[in-house]
């Protein structure tokens, strides 16, 4: 009966957001934000924890390169995304398609872009874990998949099928989201797609992020998840800081980097790891 009602308010809800709109290339012009989604009751966000991949994907955007951290094994890449690059507040997600716990994060996330379409970008870093036999070879799928404009369809696609991470499934989930699957492998395969894994997984442990999922949040750091709660009071508490950085003159464009690099000892470091130039 429950969950019936959360369909039902999921329904109403993602009908204000637009519709998703196909596209070859994660470097096209992002969409102007679509409306909030209606609020719903925490029951049912807490409902959605367990069906990853029920409500329709985000959009894909792409977060430019940050700068190359000396000390860390691999190279930075270009990161999918969702919401305006001149959000205050951005959320970065350092995700393991093999962690369970990241299973429950897809859908309160999603929620979490749609209610704030125009405040908040999530952008999501790999932190691939060695504990995990096929997780760096599923984030590297992931990277392929974006690279054909189709990050959040593979993600969700992978996170609602868990133990179907084999290589002859990750291309089944390539081509059941409409992907070129010759193209897919040579992506998957390409040295810099793993240079990208493994400098992201490497990432996360240097910023004591070791652990999945992990979360930056205009510089908070929290490692795990214990409710959509806790998340969306982070996010208040940053969208309050950030206007007071924007009212300072900032340009919207580089709020939440000023407001990241504000964040206290650490946030230099954050900062320079996470943004463009």
């Amino acid at each position: 009966m429950l969950w019936g009602t959360v369909m039902t308010r999921c329904c109403i809800s993602l009908a204000l957001v637009v519709a998703f709109v196909d596209c070859s290339s994660p470097e096209r012009k992002e969409e102007p934000p679509p409306a909030p989604v209606a609020e719903l009751p925490s029951q049912e966000i807490l409902a959605l924890e367990k069906t990853p991949g029920s409500t329709p994907p985000l959009m894909d955007a792409t977060q430019a390169v940050p700068a190359l951290m000396a000390g860390l094994d691999g190279a930075p890449g270009p990161s999918p995304a969702y919401g305006p690059a001149s959000a205050p507040v951005y959320v970065f997600v350092l995700s393991d398609f093999e962690c369970s716990v990241c299973r429950r994060i897809v859908e309160p996330i999603k929620y979490l872009a749609r209610r704030h379409p125009k405040d908040v970008r999530v952008v999501v870093k790999h932190n691939a874990l060695v504990s995990h036999p096929r997780s760096a070879a599923s984030a590297a799928a992931s990277i392929a998949a974006f690279r054909q404009g189709k990050f959040w369809h593979y993600s969700d696609r992978l996170f609602s099928s868990p133990g179907q991470l084999d290589g002859e499934s990750l291309v089944t989930h390539a081509r059941a989201v409409g992907l070129d699957a010759d193209q897919f492998r040579k992506d998957m395969d390409d040295p810099a797609t793993a240079a990208q894994v493994k400098y992201e997984s490497a990432l996360a442990t240097s910023i004591d992020l070791g652990s999945t999922p992990g979360f930056i949040i205009n510089g908070a750091t929290q490692m795990g998840w214990s409710s959509y709660v806790g998340i969306q009071s982070i996010v208040d508490r940053e969208l309050s800081r950030a206007k007071q950085i924007a009212a300072s003159g900032v340009p919207p464009e580089r709020v939440a980097y000023e407001a990241t690099r504000q964040s206290g000892p650490n946030g230099e470091q954050l900062a320079a790891a996470l943004f463009p130039k």
